[in-house]
């Protein structure tokens, strides 16, 4: 055994490719992701955040999202405001599907919830 062989390599470089294909198809919306929870724990932390209507939480957050360049699969149906005995709690459940190779798709679900502060 000399070392790898000329079709080990190849398939190395195909591995190599796949997978730096993926990162960059799905790596923008893992970063939106992050981007998106951060937003939310701004907006149920701010005092007073439990008293705040659906509508008055969603331009908080849809303001938050301008400012971030936040415009890709997500709006105000993505976003629910769920209560019970622990509080007031923000919530959002949203999926990306992005086109891999051919027709083979990448589907990234992505869920968060919060509590709002009282």
């Amino acid at each position: 055994m000399r070392g790898a062989g000329a079709v080990t390599i190849m398939a190395l470089i195909f591995l190599a490719l796949l997978v730096g294909t993926f990162v960059v198809k799905m790596g923008t919306q893992y970063t939106q992701y992050m981007t998106v929870r951060s937003i939310m724990q701004d907006v149920a932390t701010q005092t007073g955040a439990a008293e705040k209507s659906e509508r008055e939480l969603w331009r908080d957050i849809s303001r938050r999202f301008q400012i971030n360049s936040v415009y890709e699969g997500i709006d105000q149906d993505n976003f629910s405001v769920t209560e019970d005995a622990s509080g007031r709690h923000l919530h959002v459940e949203y999926e990306v599907r992005r086109e891999f190779l051919g027709n083979v798709d990448v589907v990234a679900r992505f869920s968060n919830t919060e509590t709002l502060a009282p």
